[in-house]
């Protein structure tokens, strides 16, 4: 429930005037090293807001970040107080919200002032919401729930910082009695406008990770499991020149290979034009890896050219489940015909891995293993998702007879819709073995599976 401003009051009782001052502290948390995920993927989004807020040149402004890998709530928080900011910015996803949150009551409880900030997919009022994490309002001031990068540079901009005045800022939830109140939302950006990260050599490198490139946001599709579901904007598109600029700071921090986070390769046909144009230009492509997710019914001959001149692609296709009847359920689809010429040609150009979901409402046991003997059947990588309920995906839209049960902590899938609980229990220690007979890596939320050799 959205809360009107008109019926409710901004104000915390007792609440302390906030901090004026810009100093600025940034805190993204990678998983704990995961079998299934073994490179090292800087966190993106952190480094588009640091990049945002210096290009801001804001008067008095330090901003200091930590990209954490593990390591305690506690040392997070001395470090943190050590510095003493006025305002913590903190990137949330479903691994790093339980710690953020842990780390945002220590940062209160040391001054009620500090103004803390939830980024990020998971910071919506959705999670809040849950009773697991009602309690947890109380040490966030600000939830930022559309793009981040000026939302966020315009709170630190904010000479006041009170709860009627960050309610003119677009973008935002702000804890109000009885709910939450959303601010307007923010209208799409341009991706050429927002200040780089890579062009202000601000994203550490590493030889064994890789760096982030995004040429456009959004998805055309509203999958109900998914988190992408926004129309894709034209004025969202990055430019060649865009694009080469980020090859060449990319190509600066030294790392062997970039992912590709667009929703899909093949997703929006401008920015794919603009993508191969600049790798052309700048011939980074040639030397570097490209990991990247392709939607299979809209795989081109362009595009299978463009991998193929790619050093040693790596593609994923997001099929969920061979099973139409499944996918209507999310709102997807499959093309049984299409599809085995389509992976044919990628495999000729690059390394596939299909991608399936164990969990999803609507399948069954016997669905998922059909799928999951079909996908090994393919001589192709195999990654298969637990499904988790998304803050901005199932959690508010899946219908009341999906009778979803689903962990509050880690957002996985317990029971739904064709998945009783020992059933789906079941399958879980199905893909365990299947993972440990077959050389494959079991994660928090995933398995990875090398091609098959059956």
């Amino acid at each position: 429930m959205v809360v009107s401003a008109a019926r409710v009051s901004l104000l915390r009782p007792g609440g302390a005037p906030r901090r004026r001052g810009r100093r600025v502290a940034l805190l993204a948390r990678y998983p704990e090293r995961d079998r299934a995920m073994p490179q090292f993927i800087p966190n993106h989004g952190l480094y588009m807001v640091e990049a945002s807020l210096r290009a801001a040149r804001l008067d008095g402004a330090e901003i200091r970040t930590w990209d954490l890998e593990g390591g305690s709530v506690e040392r997070a928080a001395a470090e943190v107080i050590a510095w003493d900011p006025d305002v913590v910015g903190c990137s949330t996803y479903l691994w790093s919200f339980p710690f953020f949150v842990a780390l945002a009551q220590k940062l209160k409880e040391d001054d009620p002032a500090r103004l803390v900030v939830f980024g990020g997919p998971s910071a919506r009022p959705s999670m809040f919401r849950l009773a697991h994490w009602r309690s947890a309002r109380d040490w966030v001031d600000a939830l930022v729930i559309n793009e981040g990068e000026i939302s966020f540079a315009q709170i630190v901009a904010d000479a006041e910082r009170s709860p009627g005045s960050l309610a003119r800022i677009a973008g935002l939830a702000l804890p109000a009695e009885g709910g939450w109140h959303e601010t307007p939302e923010r209208p799409l950006g341009d991706l050429d406008e927002l200040a780089s990260p890579y062009a202000q050599d601000l994203v550490p490198g590493s030889a064994s990770g890789l760096g982030v490139l995004q040429t456009y946001r959004g998805c055309p599709f509203t999958c109900s499991f998914c988190e992408w579901g926004t129309m894709e904007s034209p004025r969202r598109v990055r430019s060649v020149e865009g694009l080469c600029d980020e090859f060449a700071g990319i190509a600066r921090s030294g790392v062997p290979g970039a992912l590709l986070v667009d929703a899909g390769l093949n997703l929006n046909a401008r920015a794919f034009e603009n993508l191969r144009a600049a790798a052309d230009k700048s011939g980074f492509l040639r030397e570097r890896h490209l990991i990247c997710e392709v939607y299979p019914a809209k795989v081109k001959r362009e595009h299978i050219e463009f991998l193929a001149a790619a050093y040693k692609p790596l593609v994923g296709i997001g099929l969920q489940s061979f099973d139409n009847k499944v996918l209507a359920h999310v709102e997807r689809s499959y093309d049984e015909a299409k599809f085995e010429d389509t992976l044919a040609a990628l495999k000729s150009v690059a390394g596939v891995a299909i991608e399936i979901i164990l969990g999803l409402p609507g399948d069954t046991p016997q669905n998922f293993h059909a799928s999951f003997e079909r996908a090994r059947s393919l001589n192709c990588a195999l990654r298969v998702y637990h499904c988790v309920v998304l803050p901005s995906a199932l959690m508010v839209r899946a219908p009341a007879h999906y009778a979803m049960d689903y962990d509050q902590v880690t957002l996985k899938m317990r029971a739904c819709m064709g998945w009783p609980e020992e059933d789906l229990a079941a399958a879980v220690r199905f893909v365990d073995a299947a993972a440990a007979r077959e050389g494959g890596r079991r994660g928090e939320f995933l398995w990875t599976f090398p091609p098959s050799r059956r």
